[in-house]
């Protein structure tokens, strides 16, 4: 190790409480100065009452932390009394000179035996090395690997060795995990290690690799249509690493990791490093760069759609509206008609006819107005065919670009809506307008009878309308992608949840896995738990509605069906009943917003939501009023979109601030801050 630089592993705090003597408080020197039965026997080896109090004391704190401390018996002089007050009856006591080595190694050697601790040996030192470098492999970042690595040696009895020893093996696991690496990359086929260098070249002043990075700042057509040039730029690569990736054994995690550093380190930085290293990094940030492109395309797609469809909603009530004022307006025009009809002038051509009957009734008003004497009202998804028809242009600008860059897939084979993306993608992503549309007989026998009309221009065309058609798809696309139905498996938010559950192999594993990593009761818990939460489901059921059959619990109200073979029921509500308790009555009410807005102001709570970026972006401080709708929506389980509506904030705020701001590293700060208040 002399030729590597020690690698750093924690603060000076955080080593200090680590390899600190424990010092007990009375309800600790109780627990931990218990001895057991074969612990007493032990005991008795020892001839002096000094040698005995430094066992009883070194036996206590390997206890509380696994490990070995010196000590001097004035260093821990309250816990040397509560000792010799438990079990030598005496109230003090001074020990002249110190316990030897050789016995202070035997006493460690004996409480090694009785707990079954492993003795360090070099066998134990390349045991825990290996494991380090698994432990890389899925949490690159040192201090979590660190955190680890105690639960491992905890569970495998291996006394925590000295923070240097502890260095010395991290940074020895590093070296080994990175050159595992670079050989790995250095496999990559010359063609893609050169597309990967070209991200950090400097180009003009500016690299690929900011380009890349630059998020989609708005749902103009400018920012989707840089998004969907970057996803088909990277589409090679990402195909490439979405292979590659799974040959170098890390986990997600450490993925994302390597793909941060590459997102916020300027390029001048990485090109300070190993070439192999470049290429790790540049490929973990092409993979998870493209999946958070796909998120933005989605998004996107939905708020497009959305707002097509709340605008077509819009302007079907506005025509609505013209349609019955205008038959306010009409029906006196009719009743004179209706009048002068029978006695109008005889003899009249039928020119003339016409040209007196119009003049008390207009020709356009006549079909309004026998629609309505008919009983048929107005066509409300008529209106919404003529707005879509307008429409057409916003659809090629803003959706099919992006209905052509992603992969959408439905989470069940075998369903209609595929059919219909594919349809969409063979016609547009071969070059083809919508002049040269034509739905195939098959997939229109597949509509419903009654929507097939609003497909057509005019309802007695043979085919249905290529604009009218495409918006159906992407309505329908956007109900499906709501409810989580259609998916992107190569997106982050709207992927598959069976894409990313393990395999099979490894649940078969998951003993195996759960004890080698430190955790063996994790299996055994998880079905003990499962199980007794079903039980209490069961019980909890079945009590339950035995309660409200039995008419014991008074605030369900059942009422018997005239049929007698079913009953309806409806709770009963205590609102209105008074508050007897004097002290809230004299409360005012304030809204949870506002309670939260004052503590957050109070304590400064805001001050822990961080953007997810360290560089490369403007807002960096959250709206505080967004921050508090967001922490709201997720604690009432409403969403953003539906809390923007309530909330009358901006939707593009409530979601950007969600994105960049909402984590549960900032979540568990802003919660501390609150809880040490």
């Amino acid at each position: 190790m002399t030729n590597l630089k020690r690698i750093y592993l924690l603060p000076e705090a955080e080593i200090s409480d680590l390899y600190a003597r424990p010092v007990f408080n009375q309800n600790e020197q109780q627990l931990y100065f218990e001895l057991t039965q074969v612990e007493l026997d032990t005991l008795g080896q020892f001839g002096t009452i000094k040698t005995k109090v430094h066992f009883i004391l070194q036996l206590a704190y390997f206890k509380a932390k696994n490990q070995f401390f010196s000590f001097t018996f004035d260093d821990a002089r309250a816990d040397v009394d509560y000792v010799l007050a438990k079990f030598f009856k005496k109230t003090d006591g001074v020990f002249q000179g110190n316990i030897t080595r050789q016995r202070i190694n035997q006493q460690k050697q004996i409480i090694l035996k009785l707990f079954d601790y492993q003795t360090r040996s070099m066998e134990q030192i390349i045991q825990v090395e290996a494991h380090i470098g698994e432990l890389l492999r899925y949490y690159p970042k040192v201090h979590d690997a660190f955190r680890q690595l105690l639960v491992y040696l905890d569970n495998q009895k291996i006394v925590i060795p000295t923070y240097r020893s502890l260095q010395d093996m991290f940074t020895q696991s590093f070296v080994n995990e990175r050159d595992r690496l670079d050989q790995l990359i250095l496999l990559m086929p010359l063609g893609q290690q050169e597309q990967l260098s070209e991200l950090i070249d400097r180009e003009d002043g500016i690299t690929k690799l900011n380009i890349i990075r630059a998020d989609q700042k708005n749902f103009t057509y400018t920012a989707i249509s840089a998004e969907v040039e970057k996803a088909l730029e990277l589409e090679g690569l990402y195909k490439f690493a979405k292979g590659f990736l799974p040959t170098l054994l890390l986990s997600k995690n450490a993925i994302r990791y390597y793909a941060d550093i590459a997102g916020q380190y300027a390029a001048s930085r990485l090109r300070r490093l190993d070439k192999p290293q470049q290429w790790l990094h540049g490929l973990c940030f092409i993979y998870y760069r493209y999946q958070q492109i796909m998120d933005n395309l989605i998004t996107s797609f939905m708020y497009h759609t959305r707002a097509i469809t709340v605008d077509a909603k819009a302007y079907a009530k506005k025509a609505a509206g013209e349609y019955h004022s205008g038959l306010v307006v009409d029906l006196p025009k009719l009743a004179k008609f209706l009048k002068w009809f029978p006695s109008r002038k005889s003899g009249l051509d039928h020119d003339e006819l016409n040209q007196a009957a119009y003049k008390i009734l207009p020709e356009g008003q006549f079909p309004a107005l026998a629609q309505f004497l008919q009983g048929s009202t107005f066509d409300t998804k008529a209106s919404m065919r003529e707005f879509y028809f307008k429409s057409s242009r916003s659809f090629a600008l803003y959706l099919r670009p992006i209905l052509l860059a992603v992969p959408f897939v439905f989470y069940k084979e075998d369903n209609d809506i595929m059919a219909l993306i594919d349809l969409m993608k063979m016609h547009y992503g071969s070059g083809k307008g919508p002049s040269t549309f034509k739905l195939p007989q098959d997939i229109e026998d597949t509509l419903s009878k009654t929507q097939l009309p609003y497909l057509k221009k005019d309802s007695d065309d043979a085919q249905v309308d290529p604009h009218l058609f495409e918006f159906f798809v992407y309505h329908k696309m956007y109900r499906r992608l709501d409810k989580g139905l259609l998916c992107c498996n190569e997106s982050v938010s709207y992927c598959d949840i069976d894409h990313d559950l393990i395999s099979d192999a490894l649940v078969d594993d998951v003993e195996k896995i759960a004890n080698e990593f430190g955790y063996p009761k994790i299996p055994i818990y998880c079905d003990e738990r499962l199980d007794a939460a079903l039980m209490t489901l069961d019980s909890t059921w079945n009590r339950t509605t035995k309660r409200i059959s039995d008419g014991e619990n008074l605030a369900f109200n059942i009422k018997e069906m005239k049929t007698g073979e079913q009953q309806d029921w409806s709770l009963g509500y205590d609102s209105l009943d008074k508050l007897d308790d004097a002290f809230f009555r004299t409360l005012s009410q304030v809204e949870i917003p506002s309670i939260m807005m004052y503590i957050g102001d109070h304590i400064g709570m805001w001050r822990s939501f961080t953007h997810m970026k360290t560089r490369y972006n403007k807002k960096k401080t959250p709206i505080v009023l967004a921050i508090n709708a967001c922490i709201l929506s997720d604690a009432f389980g409403i969403g953003i979109e539906k809390m923007a509506e309530m909330s009358d904030l901006n939707y593009n705020l409530m979601r950007s601030t969600h994105e960049d701001f909402m984590r549960i590293e900032t979540l568990c700060a802003a919660n501390d801050m609150v809880g040490n208040l």
